[in-house]
């Protein structure tokens, strides 16, 4: 599914036919209202891939001594959740520039949590399985609805999204223990 049809979707929940047939007339970059539902695209798909539905991938290095670069890895790391040499978890430090090892190694793989890209209009969209195209087009509305200051449209838009992630199970609630008592 392309960035464009994401954007027809939430202009048919917003009721805007006038959205929906400019939107077939743009051929590479749009304009005016149908770039801010393109922005609302590129918004919601940041917040679900950084706050409920983590993007991960995994990739092999050759390190530099004992420094990993974040500029060597092929997508924006946000967090990384594990490193290993030849299946072995080895400790490593962050920093701003890349990952230091507590030792130097041949290779290492390094799996982590990255930020997706900027879509344009012609981009396939980067969320699957159980984010559905429903869910981001509620989250597209709720935004463009705050961005257009129709506050309380943005406030529906927003409590459907919320619900649609609820019902994905991607929203993960905090466990808690109830405190012992003795008596």
């Amino acid at each position: 599914m392309k960035v464009r049809d994401m954007v027809k979707r939430a202009a048919e929940c917003l009721g805007r036919e006038d959205l929906i047939c400019a939107a077939d007339d743009v051929a590479d970059a749009p304009a005016g209202e149908l770039a801010a539902l393109m922005r609302c695209y590129n918004l919601v798909e940041n917040e679900i891939a950084l706050d409920y539905f983590p993007l991960r991938r995994e990739e092999a290095f050759a390190p530099n001594g004992d420094r990993v670069l974040f500029s060597a890895f092929s997508e924006a790391p946000v967090r990384i959740h594990r490193v290993t040499a030849a299946g072995v978890p080895v400790r490593y430090v962050c920093d701003d520039e890349g990952i230091t090892l507590s030792r130097p190694h041949d290779e290492v793989r390094v799996l982590y949590s990255y930020s997706p890209a900027e879509k344009g209009w012609e981009d396939d969209i980067a969320l699957h399985g159980r984010i559905s195209p429903r869910l981001i087009a509620f989250g597209m509305a709720a935004e463009f609805c705050t961005a257009c200051g129709m506050y309380s449209e943005a406030a529906m838009w927003d409590k459907k999204y919320r619900d649609a992630l609820l019902s994905a199970n991607v929203v993960r609630r905090r466990l808690a223990m109830r405190p012992r008592r003795w008596r």
